[in-house]
């Protein structure tokens, strides 16, 4: 974890366009910003999904990005963000907010120490995501979640080969397979038994959703591995990549995943143990998770 010793001088604060108190937060902060920084600061805001956001970021990166909104919303702006190493801090706005360091009515108190670049820099690892398909050109993504792999409306198993850096791992008969990185383990993954990682764990894993008769447990894999996926069935299989709406994929189809050149920069403003803390946390929203002493 890198530690931030200067000021952030840009910083662009953005908001997810369909929260309507996330772009009026969004004004709010950067008036506040203007008003008690030092002259040199300079803070605007956008809309996450503003074409002029993206361009301003790829012609000038900024030394900060603040995102308003949920999960989601941290996702995009991480990835966004990732090619030019701009570290982000999220403002949660929406009702879970698992990767957001701030909460809504937090931010003026947390504001001076942002400005004064009193916080850390947690680095997060991502997933180049290649489909090859024949006579056609390859279709590439970055990831920061995972890719995922899964059967279409027909409820039935898929036959998914995995090679990895080469070698042959397993021929899995089951409803899908995730491909994650730390991030994402605390994800489907985890709903689909895998392992949890700390974030900044540079590991790639590799967890069957439902397998039959096939190798029912998840594979952590190094960095500098690189999976290789083809599957097969009598029906539609369909490929999305960190949620994203699902495409279909053939037969004849690849998938390579392996670590991207780029990394998410997350802020962060608590202690090094947070991660743990903040994830029990979450965790005991679960009704199921309570203890019956606690009730």
């Amino acid at each position: 974890m890198l530690r931030k010793d200067s000021p952030p001088k840009r910083i662009a604060v953005t908001w997810h366009p369909q929260l309507p108190d996330a772009r009026l937060e969004a004004i709010k902060i950067v008036e506040e910003i203007n008003r008690i920084s030092a002259a040199q600061t300079e803070a605007r805001s956008w809309s996450l999904y503003d074409n002029e956001f993206r361009t301003t970021l790829e012609a000038e990166p900024f030394d900060l990005v603040i995102t308003l909104g949920g999960d989601g919303t941290m996702l995009r702006a991480s990835k966004l963000c990732a090619p030019f190493q701009v570290p982000v801090c999220g403002i949660n706005m929406g009702s879970f907010g698992f990767m957001m360091e701030i909460q809504k009515d937090q931010w003026q108190r947390r504001l001076p120490d942002l400005l004064r670049g009193s916080w850390r820099i947690e680095k997060r690892m991502m997933l180049k995501v290649t489909l090859e398909r024949k006579e056609k050109q390859n279709l590439e993504w970055e990831v920061l979640n995972d890719a995922v792999i899964g059967h279409g409306s027909q409820l039935r198993p898929l036959r998914i080969h995995v090679d990895v850096s080469g070698n042959y791992l397993a021929d899995y008969v089951a409803d899908g397979l995730i491909v994650s990185t730390a991030t994402g383990s605390t994800a489907y993954a985890m709903a689909a038994g895998g392992p949890i990682l700390k974030p900044e764990m540079r590991n790639i894993l590799v967890i069957p959703v439902a397998p039959h008769l096939s190798l029912d447990r998840a594979i952590i894999l190094d960095p500098d591995d690189v999976v290789e996926i083809q599957a097969s069935s009598n029906h539609e299989t369909i490929f999305s990549p960190d949620g994203a709406k699902g495409m279909s994929i053939l037969e004849t189809d690849r998938l390579l995943i392996s670590a991207s050149e780029h990394s998410a920069h997350y802020v962060r403003m608590e202690g090094e143990g947070f991660f743990y803390k903040n994830f029990i946390q979450y965790m005991q929203r679960n009704p199921s998770a309570v203890r019956k002493d606690e009730s």
